[in-house]
């Protein structure tokens, strides 16, 4: 059964309408959308951790809770969902598979479950605007995600974002300073890449992603707002620290097996360096886990996304009556 298929099928269990272009938990195939007992509930296939296949239901409630006290009250709840993630308004829950998605009439029971033990740690929202707390019935969605939002503070949260944005661009790039402190962790990480590998006799790919990290982080602290120059210089000291590392690796075991000095055992390393890094011995695989290490520093300072996308429901492709009280 095709996702569409089981959400419609699921619709039907739960009374939830089915949107097919609302992508919630980002499936293409929409998901299920609707308020129970005055909470928002959505309902559909996403990702879970790993990237692995998941069904998940999203349970929305009134701002200030405590995190902590709902997830302590869902966890024993969640069932065959493993994994539960809370904030001040929202709980997710998944339950990853692998081979077939889980059946609806599972799914459809564990709601009402799930429901009755978040009254006992959260307040519904009750159709009422999350921001100022007047009577808002109609649910929009905030980018992607569906909200109770009067129309004033879509507007106040439009310009607050706005103005973010503005202030965003006001900051300024220290390439210098950045460079600067990416030399200097880019020096550190190569002998510590070096001298820690000689030390085990043996090179730790792993380590080469710390380095990334390391040397990344150093040249944000120095750069400040984070442009294509800083991740070409993020990547290009990157690689060069584990590079370097790996010359001071190969310098030191010809320095102990030749018994010369540290310079000209280095000297001899850099004078046939791509050669002895490609061999099958060598540790060219190194730089590219390293330049991992430098990408996930360059996704977590992307440029914030400050835009707030607010979008009505619209028509359900499956609307049905509710089943239970709303």
């Amino acid at each position: 059964m095709n996702n569409k298929e089981w959400l419609r099928q699921l619709s039907n269990l739960t009374g939830l309408p089915y949107y097919e272009g609302h992508k919630v938990f980002g499936d293409k195939s929409g998901a299920l959308i609707g308020i129970r007992d005055g909470y928002i509930v959505a309902v559909g296939p996403g990702k879970g951790e790993g990237g692995h296949a998941a069904i998940k239901i999203l349970l929305r409630y009134a701002k200030a809770q405590d995190p902590k006290r709902v997830k302590e009250a869902l966890d024993p709840a969640k069932g065959k969902f493993k994994q539960v993630t809370v904030d001040e308004t929202s709980a997710t829950l998944a339950r990853t598979y692998s081979l077939g998605k889980p059946d609806a009439p599972g799914i459809a029971e564990e709601l009402p479950k799930l429901l009755a033990v978040l009254k006992t740690s959260a307040s519904p929202i009750d159709g009422k605007c999350e921001e100022c707390g007047r009577a808002e019935p109609q649910m929009v969605l905030l980018n992607d995600i569906p909200t109770h939002y009067c129309s004033g503070c879509q507007v106040q949260l439009s310009q607050k974002l706005d103005a973010a944005a503005v202030e965003y661009e006001k900051l300024d790039t220290n390439l210098g300073l950045g460079l600067i402190y990416g030399i200097g962790a880019a020096l550190l990480g190569s002998l510590a890449w070096g001298g820690v590998a000689y030390l085990l006799h043996r090179i730790f790919l792993w380590g080469a992603i710390l380095i990334g990290v390391f040397v990344g982080k150093a040249v944000v602290m120095g750069i400040g707002k984070v442009n294509w120059s800083a991740r070409v210089m993020i990547g290009v000291l990157t690689a060069g620290s584990v590079a370097f590392g790996d010359a001071i690796f190969y310098a030191l075991t010809v320095m102990n097996q030749e018994h010369v000095t540290f310079m000209a055992a280095l000297n001899a390393v850099l004078a046939n360096y791509w050669k002895i890094e490609t061999s099958p011995d060598g540790g060219a695989v190194s730089i590219l886990f390293g330049l991992i290490g430098a990408g996930i520093v360059m996704y977590s300072t992307r440029k914030p996304s400050f835009k707030a996308r607010f979008a009505p429901l619209g028509t359900p492709a499956v609307a049905v009556g509710s089943i239970g009280p709303k």
